[in-house]
């Protein structure tokens, strides 16, 4: 009995013909060029709002001390303004998973980033504790859906052999926005 031949051998650093990734998506950015325009456009949208949102999350206990004076707040006032908008952003993330198989995961996360930016904006003329602490709540509601949605979309533009990568990246913007924020 014979064996059959041996298909033959594919030299180094070259690629089979038909094969599914580009030369050009080797390389420490191939993951990125990979993505294609809208993939890239939605990887630069979810990084800029998670640096955005871990920006304002550390940026808060730095004026801890000037918006307890500015209210007249104790530590356990201080301490709920950054609670409740982590616990809300729990709830934000489940309902955004919901609306994103409802709707899209574009629009979803294009909700989520309007909803985190109008109660952003809002909690800067929040005329007393209460207020500020219902706008940081529903500052988490956006917070929390911006961050599933986001990984989500961006994922499916990430080719599997890539995926791990490009959403590694992603979450590299809280450190990004920390750093900004301190």
């Amino acid at each position: 009995m014979s064996t059959p031949p041996s298909p033959p051998a594919v030299p180094a650093g070259t690629r089979p013909p038909g094969s599914a990734e580009r030369p050009s998506d080797d390389g420490p950015f191939g993951w990125l060029r990979a993505l294609g325009p809208r993939g890239r456009r939605a990887f630069g949208g979810a990084f800029g709002g998670y640096a955005l949102d871990s920006y304002d999350y550390f940026t808060l206990p730095l004026t801890m001390v000037a918006l307890a004076a500015y209210f007249g707040l104790d530590s356990g006032q201080t301490g709920l303004l950054t609670t409740v908008t982590l616990v809300v952003s729990a709830i934000g993330g489940a309902l955004a998973g919901v609306l994103a198989d409802r709707v899209g995961r574009v629009r979803a996360l294009l909700l989520t980033v309007i909803t985190y930016a109008v109660f952003t904006v809002a909690c800067g003329f929040a005329p007393n504790y209460e207020t500020l602490l219902v706008f940081r709540a529903l500052q988490g509601l956006g917070f929390g859906g911006e961050w599933a949605v986001g990984a989500i979309l961006v994922a499916e533009y990430a080719s599997p052999r890539h995926r791990g990568r490009t959403l590694g990246a992603i979450q590299s913007s809280w450190a990004v926005g920390w750093a900004l924020a301190v």
